[in-house]
């Protein structure tokens, strides 16, 4: 079933049940649900999706899935609703997911959301910002996550260490309080609570160690 947050107020907010990671053991990825006045979007693909449909269908179609790269589409389509990645990351995405469009052609996004272009863990990858209230909720996918209580970078064969860095540099100076991955450990947060001096300093430590070679 769809479940809300509980212990960080984030009203409108819901995620779908956690899945297998398959080439990590102990990680799990969700879907995120965001409801405004504009209707439903989803951000991330997730086997949960189409697990939680019936909970999905009673608070209303979404109107599109919002992804931050093309690894995404491994789960292939869970809903039958619009799916959108970066044209960079697009034919690969649609080798699992055909129907699957530029993010570019998304229309309709309510205002609260924005999109980010951050490549680097991909050629496309994008995160996006949303904002809750007074709260602002990064979308970071797996480009920055909490492993074992430090916020890591993944840095693939496929990525491109100098653009990851420049994109983690002009992310560290985005202001916001919740960063919500695609990815989590099992039985770890999944979304983090944070100020901006220790989102900047986490991110910036990362882009340290990502510039001396370490790919985490």
């Amino acid at each position: 079933m769809l479940r809300a947050f509980s212990d960080i107020p984030l009203p409108g907010l819901y995620f779908t049940e956690p899945a297998d990671l398959p080439f990590m053991q102990g990680v799990e990825v969700r879907s995120y649900l965001i409801k405004t006045d504009d209707g439903i979007v989803v951000i991330y693909n997730s086997p949960g999706l189409s697990r939680d449909k019936a909970a999905v269908d009673d608070m209303g179609k979404p109107s599109s899935i919002l992804m931050s790269h093309w690894h995404e589409a491994m789960y292939g389509d869970q809903l039958e609703i619009p799916t959108y990645v970066s044209a960079a990351d697009l034919s690969q995405a649609n080798a699992s997911m055909p129907k699957a469009a530029d993010l570019l052609a998304c229309h309709g996004l309510s205002d609260s959301i924005d999109i980010i272009s951050t490549p680097g863990h991909t050629a496309g990858f994008t995160m996006f910002l949303w904002t809750c209230g007074d709260r602002k909720v990064l979308f970071s996918g797996d480009m920055i996550w909490l492993h074992d209580g430090r916020w890591d970078a993944v840095v693939l064969v496929e990525s491109d260490r100098q653009k990851y860095i420049a994109s983690l540099e002009a992310v560290a100076e985005i202001e916001f309080d919740v960063l919500v991955p695609w990815v989590s450990k099992r039985a770890g947060p999944y979304a983090i609570l944070n100020d901006k001096y220790s989102a900047r300093a986490q991110i910036l430590e990362i882009v340290r160690r990502v510039r001396n070679g370490e790919n985490a």
